[in-house]
């Protein structure tokens, strides 16, 4: 008998070791996300996150979530939320016209019986407007006084830009027939935005941001071999017509090859199609390798027009800084005071213009876009037909952009240069001078 019983307690010790009892399940549960991370909203606009819950360990209940944190000025809707994991809620962040510039931390805190987590939202306000001009002064050439409308002074605090002020190309679209090989990368969570972009904001890893001391930054990057940069634009947030325009911009460094930066312009029919050149560019800044075309390099800027007949060559002017100056050590303000058939493309001093163009200079037969509305555009492109070779392009500087603004003149000196009272385009007769 007492062999029988050793027996027993033996099989039940081997039992206990082999691991032959359950092991302990671990109990349901659930975690918040937030998509993207960090947001910006401009005073009287709105932005919107997604937020959702995921399922863990068999979790089959629903999330409550209350939002808390949102800076003065600011309103989330909605802020008690029933959450069923698995399917996303918008929530839209609402910033009153005079809400002032402001960061904060909007926390969600998600409960489920004894069960809660928290997820965090860097929510930056661009207070009193992202196009406010309070405090930007008028600007007077001969008898004209042109008054500040539109300015973007990206004087918020750090994070991504204004979305509801700017718009992003994205990818690489076969070279931007430029043959350029960067993808163009919009903000953190910008839709479609390429699959290498990063997803979060961090001033280490984006191409697109706000310094938190006045300035936009648009900086290259390496990631593993591919060149990712941006190039933003207002196309379909704002048009402009006549006037000057204007901003104030530090580059990077064109001495050797590599980078291509510039601050320009495209008729805005170009987006109801009126192809290229046809719809009208207009570079203010562009800037490239002396090594690659006789580029201006540092010490100078191109400024260019291009128009059906003048095609990719353009027409164009050259400016070298006077004394030395650089144009990657300093800002340097690029524009062009604009009117009917007239442009007049300036660096630094609007009432001293280097370039200026009317349709007399196109070639014969060729037509005037440059009567309509455009949109403003800045990127910096990575190699490509001006930019030149990458192979010695390492620590890529950034572009910082002080200020993007356009005023408006009094109503006569927008009127025609010429008998046409509303022209949106003019022929250049057979014989006009050409350049």
């Amino acid at each position: 008998m007492w062999r029988v019983l050793v027996l027993g307690i033996l099989l039940e010790l081997m039992a206990c070791a082999g691991g032959t009892k359950s092991q302990r399940q671990p109990a349901p549960d659930f975690s918040l996300a937030i998509s993207p991370t960090s947001q910006a909203v401009a005073a009287g606009g709105s932005a919107s996150i997604s937020l959702s819950a995921t399922a863990l360990n068999g979790f089959s209940s629903q999330v409550s979530v209350q939002v808390t944190g949102t800076p003065a000025g600011v309103s989330a809707s909605p802020t008690n939320i029933t959450l069923v994991p698995g399917t996303p809620q918008q929530i839209t962040f609402s910033a009153a016209a005079d809400a002032g510039t402001a960061s904060a931390t909007v926390t969600f805190t998600g409960t489920s019986g004894s069960l809660t987590h928290i997820a965090g939202l860097t929510l930056s306000v661009n207070g009193s407007s992202s196009s406010n001009c309070n405090g930007v002064s008028t600007v007077t050439i001969g008898s004209v006084t042109y008054t500040p409308q539109w300015c973007q002074e990206f004087n918020g605090a750090a994070g991504p830009p204004d979305t509801t002020m700017w718009s992003f190309d994205l990818g690489n679209n076969n070279g931007w027939g430029n043959n350029e090989v960067e993808a163009y990368c919009g903000p953190p969570g910008y839709p479609s935005n390429p699959s290498q972009c990063p997803t979060t904001f961090s001033a280490a890893n984006n191409t697109v941001y706000i310094d938190g001391n006045g300035h936009l930054v648009i900086q290259p990057i390496n990631s593993n071999g591919t060149w990712l940069s941006t190039r933003m634009k207002t196309e379909g947030l704002e048009n402009f017509q006549y006037g000057l325009i204007e901003a104030s911009l530090q580059i990077p460094n064109t001495t050797d090859q590599g980078l291509w930066p510039a601050f320009w312009s495209l008729g805005s029919n170009f987006a109801t199609g009126t192809p290229w050149p046809n719809c009208g560019e207009a570079d203010f800044m562009e800037n490239w390798s002396p090594q690659v075309d006789g580029g201006p390099g540092p010490a100078g800027n191109r400024s260019t027009i291009h128009t059906t007949e003048t095609d990719g060559t353009g027409i164009g002017e050259a400016y070298t800084f006077p004394s030395g100056e650089q144009a990657n050590t300093a800002f340097h303000t690029y524009g062009v005071v604009w009117s009917a058939n007239l442009m007049q493309f300036f660096v630094d001093d609007p009432t001293s213009p280097f370039f200026t163009v009317t349709p007399s200079d196109l070639p014969p037969g060729d037509t005037w876009p440059f009567n309509a509305n455009i949109f403003l555009i800045m990127n910096v492109a990575v190699g490509g037909t001006l930019g030149g070779s990458t192979s010695g392009l390492t620590n890529a500087q950034p572009m910082l952009v002080d200020y993007v603004r356009w005023y408006t003149p009094s109503a006569a000196a927008a009127k025609p240069k010429s008998a046409l009272e509303d022209p949106t385009s003019t022929v250049a007769n057979a014989g006009a001078a050409s350049k």
